[in-house]
C-alpha cells in the first residue's frame, strides 16, 4: 500500500479529475430546461400541424431565420405537410441534450427531440424537432426534419 501522504495526493488527484471533467461528461439538462425546452417544441407542432407555417417560421431562432427564408420555410413544410396528410399520432421517443452543437452552428444549449408519428398518408415516419436555448433566455426553433 502508499503510505499515507500519497494516498492523500492520490485522492485529491482523483477529486481535482472530478471537477475538471464532471460538467463535460455530465449531459443531462435540469428538469426546468427540459420543460422549457419541450413547450418550444409543443407550441411549435401546434402552428404546424394547423397550416400555420408562416407563423410557425415565426417561433425559430436567429440562426434559422437566417439561414433558410421565410418563403422558403413555408414551401418546404407545405411541400412535405401536404405528401404526409393530416397527422394522426405523434409519440415522443427521446431527446438529446448538448451544449457542443457541431460545425456551422451557433455555440450553445440544444435539445433535439423524436417523434415517431403517423400520418393519414404515410404509416410511420420520424420527425426531430431541434430547439436551442437563445441569448434571450428563450427556447427557439432551431431545425425540423421529417425521416
Amino acid at each position: 500500500m502508499f503510505p499515507r501522504k500519497y494516498r492523500v495526493h492520490a485522492f485529491l488527484g482523483v477529486i481535482a479529475l472530478i471537477i475538471i471533467f464532471y460538467p463535460s461528461i455530465s449531459r443531462k439538462p435540469d428538469q426546468q430546461r427540459i420543460d422549457l425546452s419541450s413547450i418550444a417544441a409543443t407550441d411549435f407542432f401546434e402552428l404546424v400541424d394547423s397550416g400555420q407555417y408562416a407563423q410557425s417560421w415565426e417561433s425559430c431562432s436567429a440562426y434559422l431565420k437566417n439561414e433558410v427564408p421565410q418563403p422558403e420555410w413555408v414551401q418546404r413544410l407545405s411541400a412535405v405537410r401536404s405528401v404526409a396528410g393530416k397527422l394522426l399520432e405523434r409519440k415522443q421517443k427521446d431527446y438529446i441534450y448538448t451544449r457542443d452543437a457541431g460545425s456551422g452552428v451557433p455555440d450553445g444549449e440544444y435539445m433535439a427531440y423524436h417523434f415517431d408519428s403517423q400520418f393519414q398518408n404515410k404509416d410511420h415516419l420520424v420527425e426531430t424537432v431541434t430547439v436551442m436555448l437563445e441569448h434571450d433566455n428563450t427556447w427557439r426553433i432551431a431545425g425540423y426534419f421529417i425521416d
